[in-house]
């Protein structure tokens, strides 16, 4: 029996709030008139790095983690194009990997400074006093989602980038995914903006709580302060 529309809107407005829902269901509509075309919805979040490990030593030790510099074998477990690693290396990104025996069980993905968005045009700018990282496609394999894992990996990259002078990481999350919002608000980060793209084939209207707020077309810069 189908569920009611009217049903699944309550639903929907419950799990995302009135104004995520109506931008759900309008990229809904539009991709569903123009294949070509979608509403990207992002939400920031600056997650400060801590000192001490959220883990007990004993939870998640059979992990192992290395960092990455350069396109290497055990990457393409993530299914990812090669020539999207091949850019994401080119512009300065580095990758920590979680290794269980000879398999990938996870990673986090960060660059310093500008992180160039590969799903809507926009590049976001990072301040310049080395205090902030990007980090984007965090990943946990399926059999691991359950376990230490995500928390484990956390703790390494703060172990690695805090005695390095860093003190925040920066990601957008897809506003719709509301677990994912959720696993980063439970480690502590905080919100710091959102912007929203709507792509029409080869034109994008952005607007953004970040200057420079409302961008018709090009490649707009959004810039984040910390404080």
């Amino acid at each position: 029996m189908a569920i009611p529309f009217w049903h699944r809107l309550r639903t929907l407005v419950r799990e995302l709030g009135v104004t995520t829902a109506m931008v759900y269901l309008l990229d809904r509509l539009l991709r569903g008139i123009h294949p070509g075309s979608h509403i990207s919805y992002y939400r920031f979040v600056a997650q400060p790095l801590r000192q001490t490990p959220r883990l007990p030593a004993h939870r998640g030790k059979g992990f192992a983690f290395g960092l990455l510099q350069e396109v290497a074998p055990v990457l393409a477990a993530l299914g990812r194009p090669a020539q999207v690693l091949a850019a994401r290396f080119a512009q300065g990104a580095q990758c920590l990997v979680a290794s269980k025996g000879q398999d990938l069980a996870g990673c986090i993905w960060f660059v310093p400074g500008v992180y160039h968005e590969d799903e809507v045009r926009v590049d976001y700018v990072l301040p310049a006093t080395g205090e902030c990282v990007w980090d984007f496609d965090v990943f946990v394999a399926p059999s691991e989602r359950l376990g230490f894992l995500f928390a484990r990996q956390w703790d390494a990259f703060d172990a690695l980038l805090y005695p390095l002078g860093v003190r925040y990481s920066v990601s957008r999350i897809n506003a719709f995914n509301q677990r994912s919002l959720a696993s980063h608000l439970g480690l502590g980060a905080r919100d710091c903006g959102w912007a929203l793209f709507v792509c029409l084939g080869q034109l994008q209207w952005m607007l953004s709580s970040l200057p420079p707020y409302v961008a018709l077309g090009g490649r707009p810069q959004l810039r984040f302060r910390i404080s």
